[in-house]
């Protein structure tokens, strides 16, 4: 036995709440509001990210570098700075969790 709620509306029902309504009338038409003003305001994410677009452009990177550090990795030459990985690790989680290392 399958049972089923009768008293919810059906999808088409919750899409269009006023469909099959003719008695409701409030006198005055429905317009979009119109704007007089033409201008668009920025969240503060939104100014962030062009800032950082200005501060780190893309192809910023040395691609020079990056063949040899790839070259390095490839040939088991590149070693790995332990103590500066650390260090930076540690700045990084301190800045994050918002104290200064």
């Amino acid at each position: 036995m399958k049972i089923t709620r009768t008293s919810e509306p059906t999808r088409t029902d919750r899409a269009q709440p006023n469909a099959g309504s003719t008695t409701r009338s409030t006198g005055a038409a429905t317009q979009p509001a119109a704007s007089s003003s033409g201008s668009v305001q920025l969240s503060g994410m939104s100014a962030r990210m062009n800032q950082l677009e200005t501060q780190f452009p893309q192809g910023s990177f040395d691609a020079q570098k990056v063949s040899e550090i790839r070259s390095a990795i490839a040939e088991g030459r590149y070693q790995v700075n332990a103590g500066a990985v650390a260090d930076k690790l540690l700045a990084s989680a301190a800045q994050l969790a918002g104290r200064k290392a």
